[in-house]
């Protein structure tokens, strides 16, 4: 029998709750953790942005992690740790696909939209290759002294004046005692099980299914985009050092490339477009999905899956309660919109953030209450927040003006915190892009009801098109700080 005691059990090993038991350690409590599975693993979630590696950097700083601070920036990552697989990430680029067409690309950039995220590849964002990255946290936790208990299921759970923990590694029983407990299990979420709490999607927008693998030998875009005669010298990065997104009609593809020579891909489809239900597997709405776009075919022509392709049904998902007085789900595990704006990791790292804040000033106090509930209440309005943002991308995936003009309210949400927060003026009370600010908030609701209206027709005419990007650039002035909204760029932005 094994028998344990701490101050806070984390259950779920993904780089948050982790990342989560080390900042507790230095904060001066006893943390734990417990995973069901082992590292390394396979894990989706993998395309970084600056926000959340400004929080990540800021977090090493603040609570003595000197071993991650290098994994905040592309180049010291690769310099520091160059057996832990990344990718360098510039920034973001779309290119809108019809079925059956090649892509024709066309001088004036209009079926493309770039936007850099940095200046240079030293200090690039990274797609985290989650097997590596996950798995090096965990090491560095085993190393800090922090009991970890993987292969090992807990069932029941028992809330009294803290927590009983019951189960079995392997095939040894445990007993975990604690006064806190964190769930980090992601989607299989112990706690909202234990609880009861409802973490279904009613409510959400967005509607949205998956099917994705890892692939080896994946063409650039690049070299296909040349080849037909593509504007490639007047992108401000190379467009595949990006989260690449090729957008359809009824969804999207996104390419992530990684530095040991494989990518991340998938396609993620509106959920009223179902997926094919003659199609007997996944790796057949795959091929299924490529056929009908003969250009990103070409580009996967010679790639090969090494991975088994998975299906996720419904993406979406949103715990009604996120915290108690003596427990918090972290935010992934709390809620998922759709990969699309790549809000994952940030959200985690600024929700952990909250949170290191919480338990630093409040454990043990009468306090802490009110600050978990405050934490509730802003996950939810984030919540509420990227489902407008990206189910609005969703309903203008056929009106490819649309959905540029569109998208730059998420870019001048998440520049302008990038900003704050690189220039030390962010305060505690920031939301995830900037969304606590009710001007900019506002602005983003009317903009999302006018897209809506407009995405109701069949054919958009283009002076209705233009009234909307420029009510979008209006809206965005005061926090535009990327020289979004531009028309002389041609959807081309660099970084500013």
């Amino acid at each position: 029998m094994i028998r344990e005691e701490a101050e806070v059990a984390i259950i779920g090993t993904g780089f948050g709750g982790t990342l989560m038991a080390l900042i507790l350690q230095r904060i001066g409590l006893k943390p734990l953790l417990i995973e069901k599975g082992t590292h390394p693993r396979f894990a989706i979630g993998e395309s970084s942005t600056p926000l959340a590696n400004l929080a990540f950097a800021h977090l090493c700083r603040a609570y003595d992690l000197p071993r991650l601070l290098p994994l905040s920036k592309y180049g010291s990552w690769h310099k520091t740790y160059p057996e832990i697989a990344c990718g360098l990430k510039r920034g973001f680029s779309f290119f809108k696909h019809h079925p059956n067409q090649c892509f024709q690309p066309r001088p004036d950039h209009a079926n493309e939209l770039l936007v850099a995220a940095s200046r240079r590849d030293e200090i690039g964002d990274t797609h985290w290759f989650r097997a590596d990255f996950d798995h090096f946290l965990v090491q560095e936790a085993q190393a800090a002294d922090i009991p970890y208990f993987d292969r090992t299921q807990v069932s029941p759970i028992e809330q009294r004046q803290g927590w009983l923990l019951r189960g079995k590694r392997q095939d040894e029983e445990i007993e975990v005692k604690v006064r806190f407990l964190i769930d980090a299990s992601g989607p299989t979420s112990v706690l909202m099980r234990t609880l009861g709490i409802d973490c279904s999607p009613q409510g959400l927008r967005t509607r949205s299914w998956t099917v994705f693998s890892h692939f080896a030998d994946v063409a650039l875009w690049e070299g296909r985009l040349a080849d037909a005669g593509g504007d490639v010298e007047g992108h401000p990065f190379h467009c595949d050092d990006a989260a690449l997104h090729h957008v359809l009609d009824d969804g999207w593809i996104w390419m992530l490339r990684f530095n040991n020579g494989l990518t991340s891909a998938g396609v993620v489809m509106n959920s009223e477009e179902k997926a094919p239900t003659h199609a007997p597997s996944p790796e057949m709405v795959w091929q299924q999905t490529l056929s009908q776009f003969p250009s990103i075919a070409n580009q996967f022509a010679g790639a090969e899956a090494v991975r088994p392709f998975t299906h996720i049904g419904r993406l979406q998902r949103r715990a009604r309660l996120t915290a108690g007085k003596n427990w918090v789900i972290l935010p992934h595990t709390a809620y998922f919109i759709d990969p699309l704006l790549s809000t994952g990791i940030a959200r985690t790292l600024l929700g952990i953030e909250r949170l290191a804040r919480i338990f630093e000033a409040h454990w043990g106090r009468s306090s802490m209450a009110s600050q978990l509930r405050n934490y509730h209440t802003i996950l939810q309005r984030e919540v509420g927040f990227v489902d407008q943002l990206v189910h609005g991308l969703q309903r203008s995936f056929r009106h490819f003006d649309l959905f540029v003009a569109y998208s730059m309210y998420y870019f001048a949400g998440a520049t302008f915190s990038e900003h704050r927060f690189s220039k030390g003026i962010a305060s505690y009370q920031d939301e995830f892009l900037f969304s606590h600010h009710v001007p900019f908030r506002t602005a983003v609701s009317r903009g999302y009801k006018t897209l809506l209206e407009l995405s109701k027709r069949q054919h958009i005419p283009s002076d209705l098109t233009t009234a909307f990007a420029k009510r979008v650039a209006e809206d965005i002035k005061g926090y535009n700080i990327a020289g979004l909204c531009d028309p002389g760029k041609k959807n081309m932005y660099p970084y500013q």
